[in-house]
């Protein structure tokens, strides 16, 4: 039996570091991150997943020598038509974070801010080489070697 009330699309694309800078973020040097988004339209909201994985480049904060991080994560929104957050009913039981509010008359909904959002906020807050199995850091040992003799 096929549902009128819901259809399902599903998006497959990769970011590259022009997306970053389109948000003016120097910090990406490099990126190949790949993100699939699907999402579910539901009576008067679209459920939307969005998955991403991949790897950056960045700044050591450390040496400043480029380091690759991973970025990995999982995220859900949800985009209710016709309610508004003062309008909302408090019995929806959504956490507004995760809840985008559109017009019943919008068509399309821009989701590359909130794509930026999910891939930025799942690197790592410290983004620094790591240690060899000898405990010896990875970072440039020239810089290290400023670093130990500034007092720092």
């Amino acid at each position: 039996m096929c549902n009128l009330d819901r259809e399902k699309w599903s998006f497959e694309f990769c970011l590259t570091v022009d997306f970053f800078a389109n948000f003016g973020n120097l910090e990406v040097l490099e990126s190949r991150v790949k993100v699939i988004l699907t999402a579910e339209k539901i009576k008067n909201f679209v459920d939307v997943v969005l998955h991403h994985s991949g790897e950056v480049t960045v700044e050591c904060d450390r040496c400043l020598e480029n380091l690759v991080v991973p970025a990995e994560g999982d995220s859900r929104l949800t985009v209710r038509f016709g309610k508004t957050p003062q309008t909302a009913a408090v019995t929806d039981g959504d956490d507004d974070a995760d809840v985008v509010y559109v017009n019943d008359d919008d068509r399309e909904v821009d989701l590359t801010d909130y794509v930026y959002q999910c891939v930025l906020l799942s690197l790592p807050m410290q983004r620094v080489h790591g240690d060899d199995e000898n405990g010896t850091s990875l970072c440039n040992p020239e810089m290290l070697k400023y670093i130990s003799n500034s007092g720092m």
